[in-house]
């Protein structure tokens, strides 16, 4: 495969919003919890505890919200699209369970290895590329919930060694335990928030939702 793969999640934007931050979200130790290998099937989605209740609080300070994962079992033949659009809707559906404002607007796949050096896998800042593109210029108002788009990989150049970017909006963040989470979020210009894969979101508590908050420090 070579491209990104996006689902929609519950609500679908009629119109575009360039006024609204969005939050970046890593999903594996972030909003649920991570397993050995891959969470490889619906039923082994588990919510971290406060995970719906952070992204409601982003909802209610305006953020849209894109999830951003790196997903190899696709490319490593595992398992497909079709597995991976099951996967989002229940994590989608226990977010929404928990707290009826836990909504994700988009989720963004890269399913490549390391080794298929795809320009899309993080610390590539492509998918909140993608996710700033599709939220805030593409028209999407036929898009499905969560069908399974292919987007092309435009692969935008990074200079690790310049300064941070400035983002498309200056409170965009994006929240992540893995220091390729926290290179992504820097190569876009996001404020960065990098939490541990046993809290989650919840543990980076009320930061982000503090617009004088820069964020955690990075060094590519």
């Amino acid at each position: 495969m070579s491209g990104m793969i996006a689902h929609w999640g519950v609500h679908l934007l009629a119109e575009m919003d360039t006024a609204r931050p969005i939050a970046f979200l890593d999903r594996d130790g972030v909003l649920n919890v991570g397993r050995q290998g891959y969470v490889n099937h619906p039923s082994e989605v588990e919510l971290l505890p406060g995970a719906a209740k952070s992204v409601a609080e982003l909802r209610g300070m305006d953020y849209l919200i894109c999830v951003v994962t790196n997903q190899s079992a696709i490319s490593r033949g595992l398992w497909g699209i079709e597995r991976l659009e099951t996967i989002h809707q229940e994590l989608q559906n226990q977010l929404y369970t928990e707290d009826e404002n836990a909504v994700v607007d988009l989720f963004l796949t890269c399913p490549h290895r390391y080794e298929d050096a795809c320009g899309c896998r993080k610390p590539s800042p492509e998918m909140l590329h993608l996710g700033h593109r599709l939220l805030r210029v593409n028209d999407r108002s036929e898009k499905m919930r969560f069908s399974s788009e292919v987007h092309a990989i435009t692969e935008d150049s990074v200079n690790w060694w310049g300064e941070k970017p400035v983002p498309f909006h200056p409170l965009d963040l994006m929240v992540g335990d893995r220091r390729s989470d926290m290179g992504a979020g820097w190569a876009y210009g996001a404020r960065l928030f990098r939490v541990s894969a046993h809290e989650g979101i919840r543990g980076a508590g009320s930061r982000f939702l503090d617009e004088a908050e820069n964020g955690d420090a990075f060094q590519p």
